[in-house]
């Protein structure tokens, strides 16, 4: 017992000269276990490159819990007890020191031999990540190309390999307290109440069409509200809807209101570029549908002749705050999209959606938030652009063109962040590779749009 604390104080020493910035010379009186520890402390610090504090934060509790488990069903109570005391004092709490607190736990982590980390892949610093077969999963859907379809990409397409994080995605404690509760910013009384097997947590209010929904996904957190009859989406009588502009800060308030706010969006001017405004109910218009519809300016008035008296002038009229939409091809309703990120990308697929529809009147008539809580696990291994595209043609993506497509034209790949459908349960965001192009028909026209998809990552040795 003597020879460990004293092996322990060392430790400490060492580790303290290390954290100043010191040089350090072993001697010989220092034991194999020591030196290893101290080795790798040496190496993590000399690394620059270091994870993000919100990785470290993680990593270091769940190091620490997994060590305390172990020492539990290892050592005494007394001594257990004696030792974490020690540690705690080594990690200071200010956040100032969170990089040397990570280090430190890392360090503690190899010195006690505990081997769950070191088959991970080795220190945190190089947040390198191998997870299991399994894990590396990604559930697109289906491929649906004819056989006799061509590719062709017009866009430069990247020949090297790279690494991207990966990302865990916590479990969202949704329980009948914390709907309720969303329920009532939402203007909900009442409780909360599991339906379809446990799968939602629903709340109602109101009658006719005026009857209005909360629903939250108990697997995913994901929440969706609304009115119950189509009447709202689709009224109709002619729609009087705010401009784009107005629709964009109404569902912004919306989702500040409901306390639905990702991180990073405390102001709409940090998204504003990559949130878009466009027509439902009638049909689909770009989001310069506004300017596109909006009536042309009137001519300037002439010069007055002395054959007819001037005309008389034109009385100017200020915009109107809502514009009324007439017509069966009339937009109903704005549908605005946010952006959905992710601290080193964006996200991608039916999990990933944060829409309001804003409708007659400016009311906020549907609403569909996906958010899920995740925190970075690391980094892996991803193939180049050029190998995606090549997998893509292959068919080992997700891509659906109709059947009298003859030509696939990529025009755009990005590196994107998959999230399945709200009602399953995901336990990691992987990243895949998103296509976006244009099917030509056999005579080159244009039949339609298309997104698809390849994972990205690359298979484990």
């Amino acid at each position: 017992m003597k020879k460990d604390k004293s092996t322990e104080k060392q430790f400490l020493e060492y580790l303290d000269r290390l954290l100043a910035g010191e040089e350090i010379s072993l001697g010989d009186e220092v034991s194999d276990d020591l030196r290893s520890a101290l080795e790798h402390a040496r190496k993590m610090l000399a690394f620059r490159e270091e994870p993000s504090p919100a990785f470290r934060a993680e990593l270091r509790d769940r190091l620490l819990r997994h060590i305390a488990e172990k020492q539990a069903a290892t050592y005494p109570k007394i001594e257990r007890e004696g030792f974490w005391e020690r540690v705690a004092n080594l990690l200071p709490p200010r956040p100032v020191l969170v990089a040397i607190a990570s280090t430190a736990a890392v360090v503690l982590l190899l010195f006690v031999g505990v081997v769950w980390f070191a088959g991970r892949g080795g220190a945190p610093a190089e947040t390198s990540l191998q997870l299991t077969e399994g894990e590396y999963s990604v559930r697109l859907p289906a491929n649906i190309v004819p056989e006799d379809v061509t590719f062709t990409a017009k866009t430069s397409l990247s020949a090297s390999p790279g690494r991207a994080a990966v990302y865990e995605i916590k479990t969202s404690d949704v329980t009948v307290a914390s709907v309720t509760e969303l329920g009532r910013k939402l203007g909900f009384s009442g409780q909360a109440k599991l339906i379809d097997n446990g799968t939602k947590l629903v709340m109602s209010q109101g009658s006719g069409d005026e009857a209005r929904q909360l629903t939250v996904w108990t697997a995913s957190g994901a929440v969706e509200y609304g009115y119950v009859e189509p009447e709202k989406l689709y009224p109709s009588q002619p729609a009087q809807l705010p401009s784009q502009a107005q629709a964009e800060l109404i569902a912004y308030d919306f989702l500040q209101q409901a306390d639905l706010l990702p991180p990073g969006y405390q102001s709409l001017a940090n998204i504003k570029d990559e949130t878009t405004v466009v027509a439902g109910g009638g049909y689909s218009v770009s989001r310069e549908y506004a300017t596109e519809a909006a009536p042309p300016a009137a001519a300037a008035p002439s010069a007055p002749s002395a054959e007819a008296p001037p005309a008389e002038p034109a009385i100017p009229t200020a915009p109107p705050a809502l514009t009324t939409t007439t017509g069966a091809q009339a937009p109903t309703y704005w549908l605005v999209e946010f952006p959905y990120f992710l601290e080193g990308g964006e996200a991608t697929g039916p999990g990933s959606k944060i829409e309001v529809s804003v409708g007659d009147k400016g009311e906020v008539v549907n609403m569909l938030w996906s958010g899920r809580q995740m925190s970075p696990l690391g980094t892996d291994n991803i193939i180049s652009e050029q190998k995606a595209f090549q997998d893509l043609t292959q068919g080992k993506g997700s891509l659906e063109v109709p059947l009298d497509c003859r030509q696939v034209v990529i025009e755009d790949v990005q590196l994107k962040y998959w999230l399945d459908p709200t009602s399953e349960k995901q336990d990691y965001a992987l990243p895949v590779y998103e296509f976006t192009g244009r099917c030509l028909d056999k005579n080159g026209k244009t039949l339609e749009d298309f997104t698809g998809w390849t994972p990205a990552l690359a298979a484990a040795n």
